[in-house]
């Protein structure tokens, strides 16, 4: 009998382990499908943002692009833009989620206030920033924050990438 415990101990011991370690790999392979998920979302989003720039936010013809450029500034912060689209009167910055969570949106906009893209840029602290956060779907709740803080929003459209917000943030910005 007491062999028989002791066998069925290291037997759940054993168990045990396998499930811990199968629960590892689970987590991991969970991280990286939301990783390509998301990147999912950026190869769909960073097309159109071209377009975008030269056709709806008139940056001007394009200087420079980068599609997940990440970029130290001098005090050895990293910090990863997901699309930027330097034009010859502005610079597209832009953020792309897989869900548009309002803490994201908060992010995005304690980012643009804090001026801290000039100090991963200062070749461009002159230029006009048109700050662009975009999903697929964009919840009503965030767009209305996105369009308090002058953010535009790209979301899905009938055809494409479309901006859902143009109108509403442009009459924030014409002075009264």
């Amino acid at each position: 009998m007491e062999q028989s415990l002791e066998s069925h101990r290291v037997q759940s011991e054993k168990d045990w382990r396998r499930a811990e370690q199968e629960t590892r790999e689970l987590k991991k392979q969970m991280g990286e499908l939301g990783n390509r998920l998301g990147t999912t979302v950026e190869d769909i989003v960073v097309p159109s943002i071209r377009r975008l720039a030269r056709e709806e936010f008139n940056c001007g013809d394009e200087i420079a692009f980068s599609h997940r450029y990440a970029k130290k500034r001098a005090g050895g912060a990293q910090r990863e833009f997901d699309a930027l689209y330097i034009g010859e009167k502005a610079i597209l910055l832009n953020e792309s989620k897989i869900t548009a969570r309002p803490e994201y949106a908060e992010e995005f906009v304690r980012f643009l206030q804090s001026n801290e893209f000039v100090q991963y840029f200062p070749e461009y602290i002159n230029k006009a920033i048109v700050p662009v956060f975009s999903s697929l779907n964009v919840p009503e709740n965030v767009v209305a924050y996105l369009t308090k803080h002058n953010i535009y929003v790209v979301a899905m459209g009938d055809e494409a990438m479309q901006v859902i917000n143009k109108a509403e943030v442009e009459a924030r910005q014409t002075p009264n």
